[in-house]
């Protein structure tokens, strides 16, 4: 079972990281419009082109932060499991909570629902496994 977890997690960093990449694409498309066109509505900001390229290139900027973050979320994992450092696990769910707790904060304060929806299932698909996932040093699939 721990090899699963194990690549569980991982698949959900690589996960993100492919996510951050297509935000970086998709944020100047018309991809993305229904999304930025709930955010005009939640701060009743009427659309301009100003207003529009700054909200686009803020949501552009957000793709290599979420790359970042998922590229050291499965270096950490890895790290854990192959040398067993408890701290490197409680970083990561401290982290984890602190994530959630701000950005659901946030977005509950502002009204963003979408977003309470999203971290609650990213929550759920990262934190259990990680709480059952155990050092193992000798495994073979690492």
């Amino acid at each position: 079972m721990q090899k699963y977890l194990y690549y569980w997690l991982l698949l959900v960093g690589v996960g993100h990281i492919i996510l951050g990449m297509v935000f970086i694409v998709i944020a100047k498309t018309s991809l993305i419009t229904p999304y930025i066109n709930s955010l005009y509505q939640v701060f009743d900001v009427s659309f301009n082109s100003a207003n529009d390229q700054l909200l686009r290139t803020v949501l552009q900027l957000l793709g290599p932060t979420v790359v970042s973050w998922a590229a050291l979320f499965c270096l950490a994992i890895h790290y854990y499991v192959k040398h067993g450092t408890t701290a490197i696990k409680q970083l990561i769910i401290i982290a984890l909570l602190l994530w959630f707790a701000f950005d659901t904060g946030i977005s509950m304060l502002n009204g963003i629902n979408s977003h309470i929806v999203i971290n609650s299932f990213v929550m759920l698909m990262i934190l259990p496994p990680l709480l059952l996932l155990k050092p193992d040093n000798e495994a073979e699939y690492i």
